[in-house]
């Protein structure tokens, strides 16, 4: 897939596009629906486009810094979207400048110079100045340039609209397989393994120190059974195991860190990225009087993890 950087106007493109906007924060059941709609109106005349934001619109603009992060930072945007047919990711890079900039100028231009064929959109998408203009205005605009818009209908769970924000919201509680439900897919985290202080090797529970991931919404701390891919570039070696996220209590930890250990594996996973898909919450981070305490309690977190994971059962 083709990932261009947009500062600005745009380049001119020279190729026909189905153009599917948005910012595609998580790429989940919603976006899916998207992306779908556009797969079936490109068919094999055009080719499928996103347009997408890089910052987060609403941290440029606000600050909030619950918005610095991302529930799919780009490398793993990019990788999800070609998995749904994507050609092309036009990622316009959204400043102060740009959120200046016209609805009337974002589509007659902009949409225009990027080789709009065809525009799908979710219902309640928002553009322009202000954020102020609809999916209405957005066919009126569309429509002076001869392409149409398909606006898609928000897909719901329980009554209850998907969105990025609910996603965050069940990670930040802890809720991993809420948010798994509405992603499609079970939440990850992609990163490179780390030196740390080595000392889960000693107590008999090596663990692989990920970093790289502040880009990232991270869940609320605590346990995890997790599925491991040790060969992101070759996918289909995994592994399941238990992760913990948090300050490490016991060993009076200062910094925030996500720590696997791996079911069953040996073997070196220094300076190898791994990407970690939380499956399930097994407990809150804890603070034990003792390593041995520390130990015995990971003890039963693997015993748990395999029980969940269908690796092992009570009765043994």
């Amino acid at each position: 897939m083709r990932v261009v950087s947009v500062q600005g106007i745009p380049q001119e493109e020279k190729g026909s596009y189905v153009l599917a906007i948005g910012k595609f924060d998580g790429v989940h059941i919603g976006h899916q629906a998207i992306l779908h709609q556009a797969r079936s109106l490109a068919h094999n005349q055009s080719e499928l486009a996103v347009v997408s934001f890089t910052p987060h619109p609403v941290y440029v603009l606000t600050g909030d810094e619950r918005y610095r992060t991302w529930l799919t930072p780009e490398r793993d945007k990019s990788r999800l979207l070609e998995q749904f047919g994507v050609e092309a990711l036009f990622l316009i890079q959204f400043d102060a400048a740009y959120a200046n900039v016209t609805a009337e100028t974002f589509v007659r231009e902009h949409l225009k110079r990027l080789g709009a064929k065809s525009i799908v959109v979710g219902a309640d998408f928002r553009f322009g100045r202000g954020g102020q203009a609809t999916v209405e205005d957005l066919k009126s605009l569309a429509s002076t340039i001869r392409v149409p818009v398909h606006v898609v209908h928000h897909v719901e769970e329980n009554g209850v609209k998907v969105s990025s924000s609910n996603i965050r919201d069940h990670l930040l509680a802890g809720r991993v397989e809420a948010a798994e439900a509405l992603l499609g897919r079970a939440y990850s985290l992609t990163g490179v393994v780390e030196h740390g202080d080595a000392r889960g090797r000693t107590i008999g529970f090596p663990t692989a120190n990920i970093g790289g991931i502040d880009d990232y919404v991270l869940p609320k701390n605590g346990v995890y059974a997790v599925s491991v891919d040790t060969s992101v570039h070759e996918p289909g070696r995994n592994w399941f195991g238990v992760a913990n996220l948090g300050i490490r209590p016991t060993v009076n930890g200062l910094s925030r860190r996500l720590e696997v250990h791996l079911l069953d594996y040996s073997g070196d996973l220094y300076g190898k990225q791994l990407r970690v898909s939380l499956l399930r919450r097994l407990r809150d981070e804890m603070k034990f009087a003792s390593l041995s305490e520390l130990t015995q309690q990971i003890r039963q977190d693997c015993l748990m993890a395999r029980i969940m994971l269908g690796l092992s059962s009570l009765q043994e």
